[in-house]
């Protein structure tokens, strides 16, 4: 046997909970009559438990039944990336064709000193984000292999009565027990183990009668000081040559006195006869396991990940699209867009009978909206795809396109052939059929408006769930720079083999401010850069108010525009305004002509004298 302090790896057993029963389960999951989670309290001083332990290739990892399942297992984890190891990881942000590649891949990389021993599943899934960020190395294993797991639920008495093995050499086995040798001691929510099953039997058979106090330094107990918890070995069969079951049987090979134990505890599996009672003639297999075995099927060499298994994979595909005024091109694209998503919802206004007609035409939802015009608004796009968004029934990966957008006849086959991860937004190149005023290529790659893809669950978006696009704007312009900067740049990620086709306006900017634009509202002007004003109006000159929106914050101001170098200036990193800097971040000028007079901001001043912008024609 072995010290804890001398192992590579120390688990934590933060569940009991499992969508898995698998054949002979190191954490008995078959017969739990109950399903625990690990208090947040308990986990943080398991971590801060083992301070002094951590060294090169040394992780803690997390397990459990399946530890994803968790109900606070988001929480855990990001407490857990806190308390101990490296940084965060950069994994899995680009889409993943096989995931069994993946998570092979992550099975050596121990740089952050984090691990989680998973089985995938609706867990793994609603965690992805937070999973790719916190843990560097995964062990991987969705029983979906004909992987062996031995039989270990045959007592000491039983297996020496079953085969005529000495004492003492049933006491030799247990001392160069594989389980102790080559894997982990754990701490589970009773307390702290020598080994990762004994602390499993302690906690089911005896409420954690056996447990040493979750301290700092408990780690450090030399085999000589194991003391009664060698008693747990007692009830363990796996430092024995013994028979192993198929794990997705979901049969356990058990003996008599595990048997009656058992059914005292109300093992579920018993009261169902899912178990087979050890007899050395019908269990003749004497699996003996010389090096970590990873239960993986095919004497450790088979996939991690079963063939077809699609639990990382999106469940639904849904597209949020505003069409006012734009129904002839959306005649044009809906054909060839509504299969390729599950959910096509299509926003116009009440007037806009020829959207209507062809939306439905096609089978696509129709949101009825007339909030666009609000607050004086001309065109406030937001507030449409806001509507959109709330009609939405389990909302799993979302795009975000316009009406003049054909999308790539692969996207549907790409989408559910790969996993993405939640934390970050897609997006795709862009191809116009005819050149745009303004703009110096045919070819657009960024992530606007006309392509953005993101899951409902993203931590960038969810707190404000549906109403995840600010309505601050008072056009379509600028509303899409604000959505992405929601997410870090380093999680904005183009894929180029999902390119949509444009049918391109006529010059920049045309009808951002709707298709016919009333006097009295709030309409776009331009924009306010680190390169200066510009505006695609071509107005002989600049309104005496303007608004301000940036589009990093949102922060939104009515001001004179003789004023303009009071609130908004250009710094060595980007923009400046309202005294927080907006990087290369830009800044949404609206003007209003016409009706009431606008009502002037009163806030002071925020930023020294910066010069004041000049209209630039279109």
């Amino acid at each position: 046997m072995r010290s804890p302090a001398d192992m590579d790896i120390v688990q934590i057993d933060i569940s009991t909970k499992c969508h898995l029963k698998c054949s002979n389960c190191t954490r008995l999951i078959p017969h739990q009559t109950q399903r625990a989670d690990m208090e947040l309290e308990t986990f943080e001083r398991a971590v801060q438990s083992m301070e002094g332990w951590n060294g090169p290739n040394k992780l803690i990892g997390i397990i459990a039944g399946e530890p994803t399942l968790h109900a606070n297992f988001e929480q855990i984890s990001l407490r857990f990336a806190e308390l101990w190891g490296g940084d965060n990881t950069n994994n899995g942000k680009f889409p993943i064709k096989d995931f069994n590649d993946f998570a092979n891949e992550r099975l050596f990389d121990r740089s952050n000193g984090r691990g989680l021993w998973t089985s995938l599943g609706a867990g793994f899934y609603r965690n992805y984000e937070t999973i790719m960020s916190v843990y560097s190395h995964f062990n991987t294993n969705t029983h979906e292999s004909a992987g062996q797991h031995q039989a270990l639920l045959i007592t000491r008495a039983d297996y020496i009565a079953a085969t005529g093995i000495s004492e003492l050499q049933w006491e030799q086995n247990r001392d160069n027990c594989w389980v102790q040798k080559l894997w982990s001691a754990t701490i589970n929510d009773k307390g702290a183990y020598f080994c990762e099953v004994a602390g499993a039997i302690d906690r089911l058979y005896f409420g954690g009668k056996h447990a040493w106090p979750v301290e700092h330094g408990w780690w450090q107990r030399q085999p000589g000081d194991f003391g009664d918890q060698l008693e747990l070995c007692n009830y363990c069969a796996l430092a024995q040559p013994g028979p192993s079951q198929l794990d997705i049987l979901e049969r356990d090979i058990i003996s008599p006195q595990h048997r009656d134990i058992l059914r005292k505890l109300g093992s579920p599996a018993i009261k169902k006869h899912n178990y087979e009672i050890f007899d050395r003639e019908l269990h003749k297999q004497k699996r003996e396991v010389e090096s970590r075995d990873n239960y993986v099927g095919n004497d450790g060499a088979g996939r991690r990940v079963g063939i077809g298994h699609n639990s990382t994979k999106p469940k639904k595909l849904s597209c949020v699209l505003v069409s006012v005024g734009y129904g002839e091109a959306l005649a044009q694209t809906l054909p060839r867009n509504i299969d390729q998503f599950d959910d096509m919802i299509v926003v116009t206004t009440s007037t806009d009978l020829r959207t209507q007609e062809v939306a439905a035409e096609h089978g696509a939802t129709v949101v009825i909206s007339d909030r666009c015009f609000d607050d004086d608004h001309a065109f406030n796009k937001g507030k449409m795809l806001n509507d959109g968004l709330a009609v939405l029934k389990e909302p799993d990966w979302i795009v975000f396109t316009d009406a003049d957008i054909a999308v790539n006849p692969q996207l549907r086959d790409v989408m559910f052939g790969h996993s993405w991860n939640p934390g970050c937004l897609y997006f795709t190149a862009r191809r116009d059929n005819a050149p745009v005023e303004g703009q110096f290529d045919k070819v657009n790659l960024e992530p606007n408006g006309y392509f953005q893809l993101f899951n409902a669950r993203a931590k960038a978006i969810r707190d404000t769930w549906p109403k995840i696009v600010s309505e601050d704007f008072c056009s379509a312009g600028s509303v899409d720079t604000w959505f992405f900067q929601q997410w870090p740049v380093a999680n904005l990620i183009g894929i180029t083999d999902i390119e949509v086709d444009h049918i391109s306006s006529t010059s920049l900017g045309l009808n951002w401010n709707g298709v016919d634009p009333q006097p009295g509202k709030w309409r776009q002007l331009g924009i306010l850069t680190t390169n200066g004003f510009s505006s695609f109006l071509g107005l002989e000159a600049m309104p005496p108010v303007i608004k301000l929106t940036d589009t990093k914050f949102g922060q939104t101001i009515v001001i004179e525009t003789k004023d303009l170098e009071s609130y908004a200036r250009i710094i060595p990193t980007g923009l400046e305004f309202l005294g927080k800097d907006l990087g290369k971040s830009h800044i949404h000028v609206a003007f209003k002509d016409g009706g009431e007079p606008p009502e002037i901001s009163t806030l002071p001043p925020t930023v020294a004298p910066a010069p004041a912008p000049e209209a630039v024609p279109a």
